[in-house]
């Protein structure tokens, strides 16, 4: 039986918008990762199903059956916070450069906490494509809390995702090694 919990709209980020979003919004994320591995490596896990999944309560990314993924595509992150809630989010693909980089906005919720987020995932080859620099840009502006000074949410936030983004090579084939 599959539940369908309630969502509650954000205001997503319109595809032409979401370069200036990035410059505009309150908190703003921007963290990079060399890795030991090419980025036909990398790519498939930032880009995949399992992308962040690797975190103790997070089950990462559907796709909707049957579609070539590009821009529009909705996939649903999904993670478990509690024995009886479920955190999920639509997130609508903005840009899409297969093996180089991807941009999405989340559209609604299962919690009301955001107002508009968008992330930004670039790769960059290294040492003749042996090895790939992510690039990853996160840009928040938050419904409830925005009262708070940005600078506060970067300290709660940014250290999770400097965790996460580090654990990325446990997602790596056997071959590949682990960050630079």
């Amino acid at each position: 039986m599959r539940i369908h919990w309630p969502r509650f709209a954000g205001a997503a980020i319109d595809p032409e918008n979401y370069r200036d979003f990035f410059e505009k919004a309150p908190f703003r994320s921007d963290l990079d990762y060399d890795y030991n591995a090419p980025v036909d490596d990398i790519w498939p896990i930032i880009s995949g199903p399992r992308m962040w999944s690797w975190l103790p309560t997070v089950w990462g990314c559907r796709y909707p059956e049957d579609e070539v993924i590009g821009p529009g595509t909705v996939r649903d992150f999904q993670m478990f916070l509690h024995r009886w809630l479920v955190y999920a989010q639509h997130e609508r693909i903005l840009h899409w450069d297969k093996g180089s980089r991807i941009v999405y906005t989340a559209t609604d919720a299962t919690l009301p906490f955001f107002g508009s987020w968008c992330e930004e995932y670039r790769l960059e080859p290294l040492d003749g494509g042996t090895r790939t620099r992510l690039h990853w840009t996160l840009a928040v502006r938050p419904r409830y809390i925005g009262w708070l000074p940005a600078q506060w949410l970067a300290v709660a936030l940014k250290p999770i995702f400097r965790f996460g983004l580090l654990a990325l090579p446990r997602e790596l084939p056997m071959r590949a090694a682990g960050p630079a």
